[in-house]
């Protein structure tokens, strides 16, 4: 996976440290920060401005630059392989979310898929040639949740779904070496672990039990998988081999929502709890010891 994978949270804590620095408002929530394939920029989404827009600025915090201008919600950006242009979704042509692109600078913002309903979350194959996405064909996500797993070229062409089942199959992540794709899915009736290669075909189960599983995110070496699960009564942190075996328990003190993110150098977890009262960043050693938070 690219750097923008490897530091996710590394730079979310530079944004955070650099808020006050820059004028960001102190009650604003800056989020999904990705690092460019160079390492010197980083994308984001924020509320800073009262409604939820994308941001680019330098790793120091310097720079800040609002990308997009559009009511509705600008979120999830992800960088091209080659730093030139920015994927996200974006509700402001559709009732629903659709997603975007457009130039690193934010020009020449264009949407890329037509859906009836939801359609978001870009993830960029780690070769550049691909886009995973989410699609929910409902008219709205109250009254028909069908999650489904897609995939286009980078240019918005050959859009097919990997998923054409009643079942939702959600928050897809390539492997590292672009082979598979780990995501979770109610298949079996409860959220469970799966993986399948990159065609949809040959789906397998890494979890089972009446608990859910859910969020996997491939290790750095790719030899482990980080979940959610709520085995233990509530949500924890686990961690197992590829092959689904070995499961260990990190951590019980985590949030439903989001997904653990490993260190580049695999011997740390980032994620989030609500310990405290506030919902906040820690980080713990990959087998659970030493969990602290990422700022006081």
């Amino acid at each position: 996976m690219r750097k923008s994978e490897l530091h996710l949270q590394i730079a979310f804590l530079l944004i955070v440290g650099c808020a006050f620095a820059f004028g960001q408002a102190t009650n604003s929530t800056d989020d999904n920060p990705a690092l460019s394939p160079d390492g010197k920029k980083i994308v984001f989404m924020s509320d800073r401005d009262g409604d939820i827009e994308i941001y680019v600025m330098d790793v120091n915090g310097s720079h800040q630059q609002r990308l997009t201008h559009s009511p509705g919600r600008d979120a999830h950006p992800e960088w091209s392989a080659d730093g030139k242009k920015v994927y996200f979704q974006s509700p402001r042509e559709t009732p629903m979310p659709q997603v975007f692109v457009m130039n690193a600078d934010g020009s020449g913002q264009k949407r890329l898929t037509n859906n009836t309903g939801f359609t978001g979350v870009p993830l960029m194959s780690p070769d550049g040639k691909k886009i995973l996405y989410m699609v929910n064909e409902g008219a709205d996500l109250t009254s028909h949740v069908h999650w489904q797993i897609y995939v286009m070229d980078c240019d918005g062409k050959n859009q097919r779904p990997l998923s054409p089942n009643a079942a939702n199959d959600q928050v897809p992540r390539w492997s590292r070496d672009g082979k598979k794709i780990l995501f979770y899915s109610n298949s079996s009736g409860n959220d469970q672990l799966y993986l399948m290669k990159t065609d949809g075909s040959h789906r397998t189960i890494l979890s089972e039990g009446t608990h859910n599983n859910k969020t996997g995110v491939w290790s750095n070496n790719g030899k482990k998988i980080a979940f959610k699960s709520d085995r233990g009564g509530k949500w924890g942190i686990y961690v197992m081999r590829t092959d689904g075996k070995d499961v260990k328990l990190l951590t019980e003190d985590c949030e439903e929502f989001g997904h653990p993110t490993w260190s580049a150098d695999d011997k740390q977890i980032y994620y989030t709890t609500t310990r405290g009262g506030a919902t906040r960043i820690w980080v713990m050693n990959a087998d659970g010891s030493g969990a602290r938070p990422v700022r006081k």
